[in-house]
């Protein structure tokens, strides 16, 4: 039978990992930075997925009045009520 000794399996353990290692920096080293027109054309394009979609902006239509009277005066001109929305959180984030 057959023994393993810890210092063989040691030895093995660190040579394995010095290979990955140099592979990785070779890898790592082979690599290019992209050119800048090459960023910003990818930075905007991962912005434009992060923005909300028009369907998602439906919010921002609504008429939004900074006092009630101006909301007041804002519905005796155009003859609709007024919608009364109180709130205790933070509505920027997404949660009333």
């Amino acid at each position: 039978m057959m023994q393993i000794r810890y210092h063989d399996v040691l030895l093995r353990l660190a040579l394995a990992a010095f290979v990955l290692a140099s592979l990785a920096t070779a890898a790592h080293a082979a690599q290019t930075d992209p050119a800048d027109a090459d960023v910003q054309v990818w930075t905007d394009g991962k912005i434009a997925a992060w923005l909300p979609t028009a369907a998602e902006r439906r919010f921002d239509e609504i008429g939004w009045a900074d006092s009630l009277t101006a909301a007041g005066t804002l519905s005796a001109e155009s003859g609709r009520p007024v919608f009364l929305f109180t709130l205790d959180g933070q509505i920027g984030i997404g949660r009333c």
